[in-house]
């Protein structure tokens, strides 16, 4: 565990001891204005809170216990392929996602996680700014969708469920990742599969929260055989993965429009 205090991590990144105080006492209200897209609220971080809120992201989120065999999303060297490409060589695939995700997770849990990892931060004095820490990272009660902060709050709030779902996936050969609030779980027995829509359900009501729910409308089984799409990718029958054709085509005209230097814009 560093010596360092939580004053001498901030003054080492912004270079000034008088901005501590600033941000000790920065109040989130009036500064953080919410907006709607596709019936999702959205908050974005102003740049006078961004700028703190990278810094407890880097000197302190960034060490929260998260189940790294299982976690694909916000990882460094991870991303939805790395996620996909571990169900690769399977038969059957369980694919499904938590509604109202990031909403769902509250003050207190940011809190109750803080406490959980303290002595995972390489921070002496790290207990005294707990509070200030959730104060900064949750807004209307919540963890906000546009925080940069979320996405790690995410990761350690499902910690003990990940761990959970993979000891079970792990007893019947199956495979487990997990990509945000995207589950996916794949193996050879569609018999086993079959039976976790329940199982996850209550894996995720006692290590999660009992507010968090499976999303019916995209819970699936699906086989090899079938287009297997996942996370915008495609496993194919031979296992290799290749980019959803919808996604595709998209990308092609981006690329033609900016090669050709046509300022077009795509629906």
């Amino acid at each position: 565990m560093s010596d360092r205090s939580f004053q001498q991590a901030f003054n080492a990144i912004f270079h000034s001891e008088s901005e501590f105080s600033t941000f000790c006492e920065f109040k989130l209200e009036g500064e953080v204005k919410p907006f709607t897209i596709n019936g999702r609220q959205i908050y974005p971080a102003p740049k006078s809170l961004k700028r703190y809120l990278k810094f407890i992201d880097k000197v302190i989120l960034r060490y929260l216990a998260k189940n790294e065999g299982v976690v694909h999303s916000f990882v460094k060297g991870k991303s939805t392929l790395t996620a996909v490409q571990a169900h690769a060589f399977n038969k059957y695939f369980f694919i499904t996602d938590i509604q109202d995700f990031y909403f769902n997770i509250k003050t207190n849990d940011v809190r109750s996680i803080l406490n959980r990892d303290r002595h995972l931060i390489p921070i002496s004095d790290f207990g005294n700014y707990i509070e200030l820490v959730t104060r900064l990272t949750t807004f209307d009660g919540v963890v906000p969708v546009g925080f940069p902060t979320s996405p790690q709050l995410s990761n350690a709030f499902l910690y003990e469920f990940d761990s959970s779902l993979k000891k079970y996936c792990d007893e019947r050969a199956l495979t487990y990742t997990r990509y945000a609030d995207d589950i996916i779980v794949s193996g050879e027995s569609y018999e086993v599969l079959s039976e976790l829509k329940d199982v996850v359900q209550a894996i995720l009501i006692e290590y999660a929260s009992p507010d968090f729910l499976l999303n019916p409308n995209k819970t699936r089984i699906t086989q090899l055989g079938n287009k297997v799409k996942i996370l915008g990718l495609v496993i194919m029958p031979n296992g290799r993965i290749t980019i959803d054709s919808k996604y595709k085509s998209i990308i092609e005209t981006l690329l033609h429009f900016y090669v050709s230097d046509k300022p077009e814009s795509v629906g």
